[in-house]
Parts: C-alpha cells; structure tokens; sequence
C-alpha cells in the first residue's frame, strides 16, 4: 500500500483500521468522469498516470471522531472489514526535474478513487480498535500535494503544501445510512516541521 510520501513525518496520521476480506463491494457500475482518471500514461518524461493502494488516517480534536481512507485490508480484524477493488488512480506531474537527483525534483500529486472509509470515536470504548465504531462504507477520496519529494529533502525545497478530502454514505453502527464529510491539510516547512491547518471529520 502507497502511503503518501508526506505521512512519515505525520506520527498522528499512522494508518489503523481494518480487517479480512469478506465484506461489501463498491458498486461497479460506471461513472463518466471528465478527468484524468480515464487517460492513461502518456509516458512523457513530464506526466505520469497509474494506480495505487492508498491509506490514511486523521483524526478530528473537536469531536473526537478518527477517520481511516485505505484501497487494501490491514493485519486487524478490529474493525474495517470490506472486500477490496483495486487501488486509486495517481496523476505526478514533474514541474522541475532535477538531472543529478530525480528526488530533488518538483513533483505534483493528483490521486483520485473510491476508498473504504471508516470513522470510530476515540472517546468511547467499543470493538474498532478499542475505540466505538461510528460508520463505514465506499465513498470518494481525493489527495493532492505540490510537491510530493519535500520530506526526502529537508532545508533543501520551499513549502510543502498537501491536502485530503472525501465524502460518501456509510453505514452507521445502528444500520441507518449516514453522510460523511472530511478533509485535512497540512503544511511541511523547509525546516521540516509540520502545522496542520484542518482536520475535520463530520458525520450526520
């Protein structure tokens, strides 16, 4: 699984969550997209498109809520448990490449696609990790970074700036159908320091 290059820094961004694979499938039908999700890779040298496992976890300190975003099961059975369908669909874009060294290099991060969510209350016992399960289910993700290389060069590169939202209908413990809302950005400094400006998790 692909976890984002800025998360190593981010210790409160550990993915946890998940699982065994017996459980709901994402609807396969399909959705017409008007991005690069339908393209493939131009195999240029400047923009590149595939796939990839994805995970990530933040948690929201006003209300408690902690949300995980993942393709794939984890070693647990806590909680999460769901049937995978493929990775994500990644878009890099180089903007300045560096000769002498490719991770020196300015790269853009675009990554889209349907993820298994679930969202537990850390302020609560219950069987998901210790914590109450609040929700789960498929819904849409979508991750973008300015430049995915910065925390390979610290001191070296400007301002690292990344994001995460998502949404989609879950399924509440009580079996009632749920929406959810979240997104987090987080910013990565050239003395490789990290400030979070937003982590928000909504449920209703």
């Amino acid at each position: 699984m692909r976890i984002p290059a800025p998360a190593v820094l981010l210790t409160a961004l550990a993915v946890a969550c998940t699982q065994a694979a017996t459980a709901p499938r994402a609807s396969t039908a399909s959705r017409v997209q008007s991005d690069f999700l339908n393209n493939p890779d131009v195999d240029n040298g400047v923009v590149y498109r595939h796939g990839t496992d994805f995970g990530i976890c933040w948690t929201d300190g006003s209300n408690g809520l902690r949300v995980c975003h993942r393709t794939e099961q984890f070693p647990s059975v806590d909680c999460g448990t769901f049937d995978p369908i493929g990775g994500v669909s990644e878009q890099e874009v180089v903007k300045r490449e560096d000769l002498n060294d490719f991770f020196s290099s300015e790269v853009a991060v675009n990554l889209m696609g349907r993820m298994w969510i679930t969202v537990r209350d850390v302020t609560q016992p219950g069987d998901c990790y210790g914590n109450l399960r609040v929700a789960e289910g498929w819904g849409n993700f979508h991750y973008n970074d300015n430049d995915e290389f910065t925390p390979f060069n610290p001191g070296d590169k400007s301002t690292d700036s990344f994001g995460y939202k998502a949404q989609g209908q879950l399924s509440a413990s009580d079996g009632s159908r749920v929406m959810y809302s979240g997104h987090a950005h987080f910013t990565l400094h050239p003395d490789g320091t990290v400030t979070s400006a937003q982590n928000v998790v909504t449920v209703h």
